[in-house]
C-alpha cells in the first residue's frame, strides 16, 4: 500500500510554525483546529525460557500526529497517522492513516467511530489483554463509547483487526469487550476500593472467507476488588490487597488452542510509594488461555504445536514506576518477575519507555 500521503502530512506539520502549548486543552471551542502529537520510545526484554512463550526483546517507536477539529463544541475530527518502527528493521513496520469522528454526549461520555484512542486507555489486565499492545497494537479501528467520572469508568469498544472481501482466503477478525470499573470511595477517603469488572470476546470467522477453518470465538472475564488504605495520613503511602477472578472459554469443543475452558485466579499483596507501585503475588490457573493476553500467565504454548502445560502455579512480583512531567513527557520503568513453581524456573521482563502526549492550537476557524 502506497503511503505518499502520511509522509506528505507529516512533513507538512513538520514545517508547521505552532505557537505555544494550549494551556487547557479539554475546553473545547468550536471552529479550534488543534495538533495532537503523541509518540512512544520503548524497549521491553522478556527474559523468557519455558514450554509457554519464548523470550524475545521489542525496541522501538512509533509516532503518531493527528489534526484535531471541532466544528461544534460536542463534535470532534481526528486524522492523521500512526507510523511504527522497530530499531534495526530501517523500515516502518506500522504506516497507516489514522481518522476518527466523535461525539461528546457530555464531559464526561462520548462516542467514536473510526481510530481510537489507543489499546491501553481500555485500562484492561494483562493477563487477558496484553500491555505489550501499547506497543505493537496501540491504534484501533471500530467503535467506542466511554463513560468517566470520578467514581465511574466504563468503556465499550469494538476493534475490527481483519476486514476480508468475498472469496479470501483468511479470516475476519475482530475484538469487542467493556472494561468497567467502580470505585465506591472519594479522594479524601483514607480507603480507597476499586471493583473492576472486564469481558472481552475475540472473534475468528466470516461467512463469506475461504477459509477453511470453522468460525471460531473466545470468551474472557475478569472481576476482582482491590483495597487500598492510606498510610499515616500520607497521601503517597498506600498499602493493601488485591483479589482478581478470571475464566475463558472457546465455543468450538475441539478448541484450536487445545484448551475448551479454564479459569484463573491471581491475589496480590500491593503497595504505592510515591511515583512507584510494588506488588507481590500468587496466580494459580486451570487450562486457562486468552489469546490476546500475556502468554507468561497461560496454558497454551505460543511457540510449540499442541502444547498445553495446565495447570500452572507462578510466584508474581512487579515494580513499576511512572513519572510525569510538568510537560507532555512521561517516564515509565517497570520490572517483572515470574516463579512456576511446578517448572522451577524464574522468568523476567524489564520495561522502559519515554511518552510524549501534547495538545497544541494551531488556529481558529471562523465559520460564516
Amino acid at each position: 500500500m502506497s503511503c505518499k500521503w502520511i509522509f506528505a502530512f507529516i512533513l507538512a506539520l513538520a514545517v508547521t510554525d505552532l505557537p505555544a502549548r494550549e494551556n487547557n486543552p479539554g475546553t473545547v471551542t468550536e471552529g479550534n483546529l488543534l495538533l495532537n502529537f503523541r509518540s512512544i520510545g520503548f524497549v521491553r526484554n522478556n527474559e523468557y525460557s519455558n514450554p509457554v512463550t519464548e523470550g524475545y526483546t521489542l525496541i522501538g517507536w512509533f509516532i503518531q500526529p493527528e489534526l484535531v477539529y471541532h466544528p461544534v463544541k460536542k463534535a470532534e475530527l481526528r486524522l492523521g497517522a500512526h507510523l511504527l518502527s522497530y530499531a534495526g528493521t530501517n523500515r516502518f513496520s506500522v504506516a497507516r492513516p489514522v481518522f476518527s469522528t466523535t461525539w461528546h454526549f457530555s464531559d464526561r461520555s462520548r462516542f467514536t467511530i473510526g481510530s481510537l484512542q489507543g489499546s491501553d486507555k481500555h485500562r484492561m489486565l494483562d493477563p487477558h489483554f496484553s500491555k505489550e499492545r501499547t506497543y505493537t497494537d496501540f491504534p484501533e479501528d471500530g467503535l467506542q463509547l466511554l463513560t468517566q467520572s470520578d467514581r465511574i469508568f466504563s468503556d465499550t469498544w469494538i476493534n475490527w483487526e481483519n476486514y476480508i472481501f468475498r472469496g479470501d482466503n483468511e479470516r475476519e477478525i475482530f475484538t469487542a469487550g467493556e472494561s468497567f470499573c467502580y470505585t465506591p470511595m472519594d479522594e479524601s477517603s483514607p480507603l480507597r476500593l476499586e471493583l473492576p469488572v472486564q469481558i472481552m470476546f475475540r472473534h475468528y470467522g466470516g461467512q463469506i472467507s475461504d477459509y477453511p477453518e470453522p468460525v471460531e470465538t473466545f470468551m474472557n472475564l475478569a472481576a476482582g476488588a482491590k483495597a487500598m488504605y492510606r498510610l499515616n495520613g500520607n497521601r503517597k503511602l498506600w498499602a493493601g490487597v488485591e483479589v482478581l477472578a478470571f475464566y475463558g472459554s472457546s465455543t468450538r469443543d475441539n478448541a484450536s488452542s487445545g484448551i475448551k475452558s479454564g479459569q484463573a485466579l491471581w491475589l496480590n499483596a500491593a503497595g504505592t510509594i510515591s511515583l512507584a507501585e510494588i506488588k507481590a503475588g500468587f496466580w494459580t490457573s486451570k487450562d486457562y488461555f486468552a489469546p490476546t493476553g500475556n502468554f507468561i500467565f497461560g496454558s497454551v504454548s505460543d511457540h510449540l504445536g499442541n502444547v498445553v502445560v495446565s495447570p500452572r502455579k507462578l510466584i508474581t512480583g512487579s515494580v513499576d514506576i511512572r513519572v510525569p512531567s510538568p510537560g507532555p513527557l512521561e517516564f515509565y520503568f517497570s520490572l517483572e518477575g515470574w516463579y512456576d513453581t511446578d517448572l522451577k524456573r524464574f522468568d523476567n521482563a524489564a520495561t522502559l519507555h519515554l511518552r510524549i502526549d501534547e495538545l497544541v492550537k494551531l488556529i481558529t476557524v471562523k465559520r460564516r
